[in-house]
């Protein structure tokens, strides 16, 4: 009997332990789930250019994935949110964050994740003008995506290897690389990276005054943009073809151009693009002879000034 007692005991013991795997399992798998859909909707914010929104989903996400240990969702929402820091302008918390997620990504051996973070790291060298360095991180990424195989990666990185060869003034280096980037980004048909390619096509045409090229490049940009309903690119689209227009001698198109960006960037809410917007559209009434509606809009230059302090 008192075997018989032993042995229902034992049954019972692990049952009950099993029971309890399972439940665990799934309160893990639950909380996984729910720590993604606030990664996911974090990304649907960013694109959209609506940085706090997006930082909060992050900040959430990042809590979840570190409630169950999950390492790899660590990692990949600590990159996020430092590409989110970084289009804020805060450029330390970004460089922080993406060092943290490079550390983890590492320990994981996720070449994917650190050619991500390699390549971040080297966008946030690139604004801080150490170019040399820039370029050293941006083909490390780029031998990771090569090894990995991944086109639309390493046109990303192509298109990087153009920029920081344009910030050490080799403009020849620079269109190659961006060339070379639109060739793979068309090949995987690539909407973004074909449009980011344009624009910076476009820079180094107006750095050399061809009007024309430069305005192909930038309109081809914006017309991806607003196909992808992108606002960000779109209100840089807008901007730099009312620095063209400007360049060109056109004020009226130029305004026409500033304008709307700055009622891009209003809907965003991105302070800095407002006050250049404001303080060109202000300046482009005063060249062309209406000095009132300049200094209405200084006036709203000023407003939105003293309430960010």
């Amino acid at each position: 009997m008192r075997t018989k007692n032993l042995i229902f005991f034992l049954f019972l013991f692990i049952l009950l332990v099993a029971l309890s795997g399972c439940a665990s399992q799934l309160e893990f798998r639950r909380k996984q789930s729910q720590a993604m859909d606030l990664e996911n909707k974090g990304a649907e914010f960013f694109q959209q250019g609506q940085y706090l929104r997006a930082l909060g989903y992050y900040q959430r996400a990042l809590q979840g994935y570190e409630s169950i240990d999950h390492r790899e969702g660590v990692a990949r929402t600590l990159n996020s949110m430092g590409s989110v820091f970084q289009e804020m302008g805060r450029i330390p918390a970004a460089l922080e964050y993406y060092q943290r997620s490079l550390a983890i990504h590492s320990a994981l051996g996720n070449d994917e994740g650190m050619s991500s973070n390699l390549n971040n790291i080297g966008s946030v060298s690139l604004s801080l003008r150490k170019p040399q360095a820039a370029l050293d991180f941006f083909e490390k990424s780029l031998a990771l995506e090569e090894k990995r195989g991944d086109i639309k990666g390493q046109a990303v990185r192509w298109n990087n290897i153009g920029l920081a060869y344009r910030a050490l003034a080799q403009n020849d280096r620079a269109m190659e690389c961006y060339l070379r980037s639109k060739t793979l980004n068309e090949k995987s048909e690539n909407l973004p990276g074909i449009a980011d390619n344009l624009t910076n096509m476009g820079a180094i045409y107006e750095s050399q005054g061809d009007w024309p090229r430069a305005l192909a490049a930038y309109q081809g940009a914006l017309d991806l943009d607003k196909k992808r309903e992108n606002s960000l690119g779109i209100s840089t689209g807008l901007a730099n073809l009312g620095r063209l227009y400007e360049a060109m001698g056109d004020k009226e198109k130029a305004l026409d151009h500033y304008l709307r960006a700055w009622k891009v960037n209003e809907s965003l809410g991105l302070k800095e693009r407002i006050l250049y917007d404001l303080e060109k559209i202000a300046s482009l009434y005063e060249a062309l002879g209406d000095p009132q509606e300049a200094e209405k809009f200084r006036r709203r230059s000023r407003e939105l000034t003293s309430s960010s302090k």
